[in-house]
């Protein structure tokens, strides 16, 4: 069974995965805690998914260097987290 690191990394890096092919390139990808939380929910439909409980999942995972946050992009309320490690 996975952790939910393993579940969030796995669904950012589907969709940044679904990026490259649309974009035709690597760019670099960036994902708001609330799409995120909606691609969770969608992709582990059995588990209850909280923005509280991703944001402090993504500030561990931002300490492991697996992903930051965007200061630019990122405003009051809505944190926006770039994906390091494909």
């Amino acid at each position: 069974m996975m952790n939910v690191k393993e579940k969030v990394l796995q669904v950012m890096r589907s969709r940044a995965a679904l990026q490259d092919k649309a974009l035709g390139g690597e760019y670099p990808f960036r994902m708001a805690t609330w799409n995120l939380r909606l691609a969770m929910e969608k992709e582990f439909p059995d588990e209850e998914w909280r923005s509280a409980d991703l944001r402090k999942i993504l500030m561990e995972m931002a300490k492991d260097g697996t992903v930051s946050k965007d200061t630019h992009a990122s405003r009051i309320g809505q944190a926006v987290w770039r994906l390091e490690v494909r």
